[in-house]
């Protein structure tokens, strides 16, 4: 039990190293994309911008998913990459299928997968809604209604 917390401790930094070297790149990305979008603020350079956003919160996601895969197949618990992924994929986005399930000799690492994710989804979430708040000061108009496209 110490050696699986102390393996998903070890994951969970890493992936929050991840998480933070991403989303500290999409804000300096984002800040260009403001810009972008002030200097014009149509619907469609908007849109850009929240999808550009999107884009790099998942790709954050994907290489913590591709971490915990990368971990399950080094501990052999898994033999092929397709099983380790999708395995890492459920457990952390907290779906939890059942379908595959670890050896009962490591199933706490399929919680702190969960909890990792969930923790990380948190600060995505979190993220996002701060990008679009300080975007959407850009979009009102005067009167206190949306400028058109």
């Amino acid at each position: 039990m110490v050696l699986q917390m102390i393996i998903g401790l070890v994951v969970i930094l890493a992936t929050a190293v991840v998480h933070a070297n991403v989303l500290s790149l999409a804000l300096r990305k984002n800040q260009k994309m403001t810009k972008w979008v002030q200097s014009n603020p149509t619907h469609w350079r908007t849109t850009t911008a929240f999808s550009v956003s999107v884009t790099w919160v998942m790709a954050a996601h994907l290489i913590e998913v591709f971490l915990w895969s990368s971990v399950y197949m080094s501990l052999g618990i898994f033999e092929e990459l397709e099983v380790a992924v999708y395995f890492s994929l459920v457990a952390y986005t907290t779906l939890g299928f059942g379908d595959v399930i670890l050896p009962e000799q490591w199933r706490i690492l399929a919680g702190l997968t969960a909890a990792n994710g969930f923790l990380v989804f948190g600060w995505s979430t979190a993220f996002q809604v701060e990008y679009v708040s300080r975007l959407n000061k850009y979009l009102w108009n005067e009167e206190g209604g949306v400028d058109s496209p």
